[in-house]
């Protein structure tokens, strides 16, 4: 299947339950979405892409920060709609476009100033993160961010608890998906060509980890 966001392998592949599991990740980031923004600032940001941007949670709160901001959302065909919906209803159909399409497969396009992934990464295997970290840093302009939102383990891998509670669960409902750690996604970043990297708590229980091209 086409993995843009990428629904849990557990699932039942009814519209009905899709359209649920969109709205509950509404529920998650709608409020969370607006400390992102202002983590990341808008001072010069023109484009971004939002890689399984969901229910478009934060490329809606880009748009609302900025006038000058246009988003673009790559995730699956069934899920497309759904964002265009949560998009028409927040106003801003004029700043943020959609495309279906596979994210380990379809062009990424050129020219970005920020790159987000979003609760994106515990699905994947590490292989399959480092390669879209490849193709992010070339899809990128010069100076753009690559944006990890995630959970974040420690070097141990054992804590805190809810992350690595939650990679357990990433081993049984995706096909390699897992938690990883800040030090992970620094080589990743670094291996794919970004220069700098950070991390940014934020409140609650995930956090960013920001490469520079």
């Amino acid at each position: 299947m086409c993995t843009g966001t990428r629904l849990p392998i557990s699932r039942d592949d009814s519209p009905e339950w899709t359209c649920n599991f969109i709205a509950g990740m509404q529920r998650n980031a709608k409020d969370r979405a607006p400390l992102v923004v202002k983590a990341l600032g808008t001072a010069g940001v023109h484009r971004i892409l939002d890689l399984g941007g969901g229910s478009g949670a934060y490329s809606i709160a880009f748009a609302k920060a900025s006038p000058e901001v246009r988003c673009e959302i790559l995730d699956v065909p069934e899920v497309v709609p759904l964002a265009a919906d949560y998009v028409g209803k927040a106003g801003v159909s004029a700043q943020v476009s959609l495309r279906a399409g596979d994210m380990l497969q379809d062009d990424f396009g050129s020219g970005y100033d920020i790159i987000m992934l979003n609760a994106i990464c515990h699905m994947f295997s590490e292989e399959q993160n480092q390669y879209i970290f490849r193709r992010a840093h070339s899809a990128l302009a010069p100076n753009g961010r690559l944006v990890v939102q995630d959970f974040i383990l420690n070097p141990d891998k054992a804590r805190p608890l809810h992350a690595a509670l939650f990679s357990l669960n990433m081993l049984v409902s995706t096909d390699a998906g897992a938690s990883y750690s800040e030090l992970e996604y620094t080589n990743w970043m670094k291996a794919a060509g970004f220069t700098e990297v950070c991390r940014i708590n934020l409140p609650g229980p995930s956090s960013l980890v920001v490469g520079s091209a």
